[in-house]
């Protein structure tokens, strides 16, 4: 607290003053060196949690306050400092799967972290000790879950190594190891090998003295298998696995078939299967679109199990507490893994969709103070605040920005503006590092007012948007501006547009260039013809999902995914578009005709009763 009495919040190099016209919402944030002090009562504590406003769009990530919940009877509360990303989460935000109500698009399923309060009837762990979890809305600050779902972590493990096993090989051992028996010498094909799950079915197949046979989706990913001793490693992107799998057997096929993969993939997956083979499926889509399957495979005598693993799961902590034992016992290590800042969360559900990982991707929220920092509520900013932070407000809308005055910030440290897609501040807001870069250079400035942006602000604003936003500043008098407004340029391309067959066409009309924008944006391609395939481009499934989101927001009206497959061109999409209009005009008109003639009818029928009464 200073002299006046106002209460301070240290974070790394700076010192922050509370101001707020309501009840503040910062509050002192943990450095290393007070990691095990007691913290506040969990009422007193904020906390956050990741959600979707939009699925499809994940550009629409974000993160939201939240209150803390103070662990009941058996639960445990848990500071997190990592969480693992799941591909059945990205299923969700994408939209592509039913969200059960017990989800609520909170997300995060399994994190490691340290205990901070202790519920009622737990004996078998203490505040400060470090363990692994099973819980919900794992992206958070803190969570509460039973004590049952929590395991001591080993001490050689850091928090991202920790965050990398529960889901992936509680699953693996479960299906290989409880359901399927899997002895020595027997054949497993494991489908998409080079997955979280997949990885953790690798080492445990490989501890077991199995034989593998992998899938995986990409030449680097196949490679990377090899590199582990699989000698046999398919394409999990085709069904031409099953008769290679054949081959290699001399007709055989496998013992057991650990599957992840949909559709035709199924009934190619059970073909290979030996007398009294086991299929795992791991997959829930096809089980929730009740799709068909013939029982002819089954002649075979084979077992289908359909594997879901979560805390319903009799004897669940029996199961957790033995897969732990493995690591302790040096049967088990980590998964490979890729991190990503909490600031960063959407580029991380991005690249689990376009299924570039290898291992399992992870989320660091150790630095809690950026996500506090850059969540913008109401009534968090005191009037001196939101009045220093008016010209940034007006940009927020296409870029972060804000407004600061050197000579204030010497006392004052001042929240991030609040931004219409807070997840535009989660991937563009400035590091700590870069932050303390900033804030020294203002300190020295003799400008009265500071514009802060850690990318180009020129390029910060579209082509749609140029002359809106440079009408707009020019109603401010900001002389200090060390560029000229009419200098504002529309967003750089990120890579220019690849050779194909056909000659590049600009768009003709509105409604094109409103595709090809979506199109460029998502593609990061410079300048996009009406006569090139989406796909040609680089576009896949997932991209289709998001252009199909963007499309719905674009021109206000349902699209399907199949849509883009087929049209896959500018040309092709804005003439089914203009056609749908035309339907819906048609549709509209004679709507409209048919009431008209009701009440001609009805104005007629009214006039023949009155001719009748009068009659009678």
């Amino acid at each position: 607290m200073d002299d006046q009495g106002t209460e301070l919040v240290e974070i790394e190099e700076f010192t922050l003053r509370r101001v707020s016209l309501g009840k503040p919402k910062v509050t002192i944030t943990q450095s290393a060196g007070t990691q095990n002090k007691e913290l506040p009562p969990a009422s007193e504590r904020d906390n956050f949690y990741l959600t979707i406003s939009s699925p499809g769009a994940l550009d629409t990530l974000t993160f939201q306050p939240a209150p803390n919940q103070k662990p009941g009877s058996g639960e445990v509360e848990i500071e997190v400092g990592a969480a693992g990303l799941n591909f059945k989460e990205v299923l969700f935000a994408l939209g592509l799967m039913p969200v059960p109500s017990d989800f609520n698009l909170k997300f995060g399923l399994e994190c490691a972290g340290r205990i901070v309060a202790l519920g009622e009837g737990v004996e078998n762990f203490e505040v400060g000790d470090k363990v692994m979890a099973f819980g919900s809305s794992c992206f958070s600050q803190f969570i509460t879950t039973p004590a049952q779902l929590v395991v001591p972590k080993p001490e050689s493990l850091s928090l991202q190594e920790a965050a990398t096993i529960p889901i992936a090989f509680t699953t693996a051992y479960y299906a290989l190891l409880k359901l399927g028996r899997l002895r020595q010498g027997e054949k497993v094909l494991i489908h998409a090998a080079a997955g979280g799950v997949g990885m953790a079915a690798v080492q445990i197949a490989k501890w077991k003295g199995a034989q593998i046979f992998a899938t995986a989706g990409s030449p680097e990913k196949r490679q990377f298998l090899h590199s582990l001793g699989i000698e046999h490693v398919m394409d999990s992107r085709s069904v031409a696995f099953a008769d290679e799998l054949m081959q290699y057997t001399d007709g055989k096929g496998v013992d057991m078939v650990l599957n992840s993969l949909g559709g035709e993939f199924i009934p190619k997956g059970l073909s290979v299967l030996a007398r009294y083979g086991r299929f795992l499926e791991l997959g829930q889509r096809d089980i929730l679109n009740n799709s068909q399957l013939g029982l002819g495979s089954f002649e075979k005598c084979l077992s289908f199990f359909a594997i879901q693993v979560n805390s319903g799961l009799p004897e669940f902590n029996s199961l957790w507490c033995e897969v732990v034992h493995q690591f302790q016992e040096g049967h088990l290590s980590p998964l490979p893994y890729r991190v990503f800042p909490m600031t960063e969360v959407s580029d991380a559900f991005n690249y689990m969709a376009r299924a570039k990982h290898i291992g399992k991707v992870v989320i660091s929220l150790e630095d809690k103070g950026a996500i506090k920092s850059q969540m913008s509520t109401e009534n968090t900013m005191g009037q001196e605040v939101q009045e220093t932070l008016s010209f940034s407000t007006a940009l927020s809308h296409q870029f972060p920005i804000s407004s600061v005055n050197p000579g204030k910030l010497k006392k004052t440290g001042l929240p991030v503006s609040k931004s219409q897609q807070q997840v535009e501040l989660l991937e563009n807001g400035l590091s700590p590092s870069e932050g303390i870069e900033v804030f020294n250079r203002i300190l020295g400035s003799i400008f009265p007012q500071v514009l802060v942006s850690n990318n180009n602000l020129i390029a910060g604003i579209n082509s749609n948007s140029t002359s809106q936003t440079t009408s707009y500043l020019e109603t401010f008098e900001k002389p200090d501006l060390n560029f000229p407004i009419q200098s504002i340029q529309p967003i750089q391309p990120t890579h220019s547009r690849p050779d194909l067959s056909n000659a590049y066409v600009a768009s003709r009309n509105e409604t094109e260039q409103k595709i090809a924008h979506i199109w460029q944006n998502l593609l990061g391609i410079e300048r996009v013809g009406i006569h090139d395939n989406f796909f040609e481009l680089g576009g896949d499934s997932i991209l289709a999902v998001q252009v199909r989101s963007k499309l719905q927001e674009t021109f206000n009206k349902e699209f399907l995914t199949t849509d883009l497959f087929e049209y896959p061109t500018i040309s092709e999409l804005a003439g089914y578009i203009s056609q749908k209009q035309v339907e819906k005009n048609d549709f509209q008109q004679a709507h409209d005709r048919a009431e008209m003639q009701q009440e001609a009818m009805q104005e007629e029928i009214q006039l023949i009763e009155r001719r009748s009464k009068r009659r009678g």
